[in-house]
């Protein structure tokens, strides 16, 4: 289960990566998780990644979900962009 919060939180994720990432979404593999392609696309955004991650995380714990949660269920995603990964479902 995937909250809101966590869920606009990936948006702005996305939203940072696609306006500062270039040709950097295009280092992940072909066949790399929608967590992979994330990570991937914040390359060069020094702090990025770990300041969400730590903001989702405890987003989750406040929402009493395991923090790890999120991240297990995006990683089992293998859509193919960072724009499909992020669609609303």
């Amino acid at each position: 289960m995937i909250t809101t919060r966590f869920s606009a939180c990936l948006a702005a994720l996305a939203a940072t990566a696609l306006l500062g990432a270039g040709v950097a979404s295009a280092a992940a593999g072909q066949r790399a998780s929608c967590m992979g392609i994330a990570v991937s696309s914040a390359a060069g955004q020094p702090g990025l990644v770990a300041d969400l991650t730590q903001q989702f995380h405890q987003e989750l714990k406040d929402a009493g979900i395991p923090p790890g949660a999120g991240d297990s269920s995006f990683a089992k995603f293998h859509e193919g962009s960072l724009e499909v990964c992020l669609a609303p479902a």
